[in-house]
């Protein structure tokens, strides 16, 4: 039974390691042959010259690679494409990428040394490119990004990614990003993506106009501050009215023979009780005139404040609105308005 423990583990020891150490199984290609007809599509505009000293370089980059130095692997592979681009530069530069676990970069070169065919890598490391692609993309996810908005600037991760209207679909690392996408005097629209490896995301991003917009038509809230305005007013005629009414009383009641005694109901008598009558009426309209006139003209300021025009995003012209209503209250004894407000 111990025995069976200990080979259990050796045996998981050797899983680990083998997975590890998978990238290191696709071997590098040799240098390529310098010579070869100037109408390959990598021999094109190359001299012989450029191309040994390109193959130099890439010889440099086969040695670090073995060591292993990936990193100054790929500085050697990479300034050998730069002078030859040449289909086995790219693989073994894609190769060094993986170890180093740069598979977006790696995805780019693989597909580079691919475009070609079989001929400048041979069978062999051409089906293992091709292995090594499928592997690759397992590690990476896509994004399909589209804006139907003319002119705008749509960026990922900061970098632009093109502009609209258009759309465009890229290969990414597995990990969050961000989408952005703007135009002058359109509302700007972001949206945080997390790519998951092997996975395929769909973002569209519309931009709307912004426009100046307020909550109601600019005459309202004035029409507001006016009628309060106008119940004040009318509180000031009728108090005119009630100290003339009260003025006529006094006039009248001081003649009555009964005026420094006292008078009763009877002695004054129903005409002059309905003067009287009539000016407290007036009296109490005119209080409630200035009160619903101040209440009226305090609200109306205080919807000139919210109803400030402001930028928006164009909606749908059938989007729900809001609007105002005034409705007077005229009765007997009564003198006011009502405002609603209603979404």
């Amino acid at each position: 039974m111990k025995l069976a423990r200990i080979s259990i583990f050796v045996g998981v020891i050797t899983c680990v390691l083998v997975a590890t150490s998978a990238p290191l199984r696709a071997q590098v290609t040799e240098a390529p042959n310098i010579a070869g007809s100037d109408n390959m599509p990598w021999n094109r505009g190359v001299t012989v010259e450029t191309r040994i000293a390109a193959r130099e370089l890439f010889l440099e980059g086969n040695r670090l690679f073995k060591i292993p130095l990936f990193s100054q692997a790929v500085e050697k592979y990479t300034q050998a494409i730069a002078q030859w681009k040449h289909p086995a530069f790219y693989f073994n530069l894609a190769l060094a990428e993986i170890n180093l676990g740069q598979y977006l970069e790696a995805r780019e070169d693989l597909e580079e040394s691919l475009k070609s065919g079989e001929q400048p890598l041979r069978a062999d490391r051409f089906a293992e490119a091709q292995k090594q692609l499928v592997e690759v993309k397992r590690h990476l996810g896509r994004i399909h990004v589209s804006c139907p908005t003319p002119g705008a600037e749509v960026t990922l991760d900061g970098a632009v990614l093109f502009v609209g209207p258009g759309e465009r679909e890229v290969w990414l690392k597995a990990q969050a990003h961000e989408v952005i996408a703007k135009k002058q005097a359109y509302g700007t629209q972001s949206k945080h993506v997390t790519v998951v490896p092997g996975a395929r995301e769909t973002v569209d991003l519309t931009l709307n106009k912004l426009i100046e917009d307020r909550p109601w038509a600019a005459w309202k809230p004035w029409a507001i501050v006016g009628a309060g305005v106008g119940l004040a007013a009318a509180g000031g005629i009728l108090q005119s009215f009630s100290a003339r009414n009260f003025d006529a009383y006094d006039a009248t009641f001081s003649k009555l023979d009964c005026a420094a005694a006292g008078c009763t109901t009877e002695q004054i008598g129903p005409h002059l009780n309905d003067k009287l009558n009539r000016a407290k009426l007036e009296r109490n309209l005119a209080f409630g005139g200035y009160a619903a006139g101040g209440l009226a003209i305090a609200g109306g300021v205080v919807l000139l404040y919210i109803n400030r025009p402001h930028l928006t995003e164009q909606e749908d012209a059938t989007r729900n609105s809001t609007d105002i209503a005034i409705v007077p209250m005229v009765s007997g004894d009564t003198l006011g308005m009502t405002v609603m407000i209603s979404h």
